[in-house]
């Protein structure tokens, strides 16, 4: 059994100083010297992970966290039609909203004004919709791309700590996507419908970048106004490293029922 994810570790994860490891292990992941020790790291992380690199921009990365990075060859990835998944990873929600709460792994209850950083009426929008979350693996590729056309009205920075989300720990650890840092991004699609995408920071370095918006710019203590419009596809951002996105949305937006939990999806498949 892996230490890391045995629930004792895992119930003491929350006394870790978790900023002061993301800082060291951001140091790591970007450090370019030795250079035969970056490329035996994504050599070994290529060999466990088994990744298909064929789909993506040929190196050589010059640190860990520009393979981590890694960009998908143009095409690799066509976009069906409907809403489509906006990240590669394994589905680890999905269903109705219903009374401002969606759910967590073995259906632990969570508050959408939390998650959001949402007020009532703007929950309230959302009741009888649907949600979905996927979690990002650390093998896949972690850009996020816009699920549907869509202008990002404003983004909402919500401070928090940066507790592991692999199943293990949804398990183990109450409300992690309450807890852990997040963006959340107000959407408005071509016909006025308004959706939600929240990306949650994850353990160690726990980075949510913005693709055009500097960080300093949208991680305060309001909303951000932004106004960006982006086509179906589009990136709007990455993590750096392993994450969650959550989609939440009016019904009418979910065409199909959807992947199931516990599915893989990767950018541009169609999920609603």
């Amino acid at each position: 059994m892996k230490l890391h994810r045995t629930r004792v570790f895992l119930r003491a994860y929350g006394a870790l100083p978790h900023r002061l490891l993301g800082a060291a292990t951001r140091a790591l992941m970007r450090a370019e010297r030795p250079r035969w020790a970056v490329r035996a790291v994504i050599a070994a992380w290529i060999r466990r992970g088994r990744i298909d690199l064929a789909e993506c921009e040929p190196g050589p990365w010059p640190t860990v966290e520009a393979f981590f990075l890694r960009r998908l060859r143009a095409g690799a990835r066509p976009v069906a039609p409907g809403l489509v998944s906006p990240a590669d990873g394994v589905v680890v929600g999905a269903g109705p909203i219903d009374q401002g709460t969606i759910l967590q792994v073995k259906g632990s209850p969570l508050r959408l004004a939390r998650v959001l950083g949402a007020g009532p009426a703007e929950v309230a929008a959302l009741q009888g919709g649907r949600y979905l979350t996927i979690f990002l693996t650390p093998d896949g590729y972690h850009r996020v791309h816009m699920p549907c056309d869509a202008e990002i009205a404003e983004v909402r920075w919500i401070a928090g700590r940066l507790f592991p989300q692999n199943e293990d720990a949804l398990a183990t650890i109450p409300r992690i996507y309450e807890r852990n840092e997040r963006a959340a991004l107000r959407c408005v699609r071509p016909d006025g419908g308004v959706f939600w995408l929240v990306l949650v920071g994850a353990s160690l370095i726990g980075g949510i970048e913005l693709c055009g918006l500097p960080r300093a710019a949208w991680a305060r203590g309001r909303a951000v106004a932004w106004g960006r419009r982006l086509p179906k596809g589009a990136e709007l951002g990455h993590f750096t490293f392993g994450s969650t996105v959550v989609i939440a949305g009016p019904r009418d937006m979910f065409e199909g029922p959807g992947p199931a939990v516990g599915a893989a999806v990767r950018v541009g498949e169609r999920v609603g």
